[in-house]
């Protein structure tokens, strides 16, 4: 999966930017526990994430399920990724998001 992912970062953009493996990286996926939903676990785990690469990418890229709308809440809503594009594989379809690894 993070081979086709990694194949059609060049057919998209953000920040004006053609999204590559040079100036992004790929996050996830994160699972959170229905125990610790809503306890701020997911933003620790994702912000930590962008703090720990920031020196080495521009951007953080990845993917969430289109099966799952909690997921794409969590990260839109709450770590405030943009969704970028669209994309099917294995015949699931999948919402590509991205953000800046800085300035958060």
């Amino acid at each position: 999966f993070f081979q086709y992912m990694i194949e059609i970062l060049p057919e998209n953009s953000y920040d004006g930017q053609p999204l590559t493996v040079e100036n992004s990286y790929q996050y996830g996926p994160v699972c959170v526990d229905k125990d610790y939903r809503g306890s701020g676990v997911f933003e620790k785990v994702f912000f930590a994430s962008l703090a720990n690469m920031e020196k080495r990418f521009p951007y953080m890229a990845t993917f969430v399920n289109k099966v799952n709308p909690r997921s794409f809440a969590a990260h839109t809503r709450k770590a405030k990724l943009d969704e970028v594009s669209s994309f099917t594989y294995n015949n699931n379809n999948y919402w590509l998001l991205c953000c800046k690894t800085s300035n958060r």
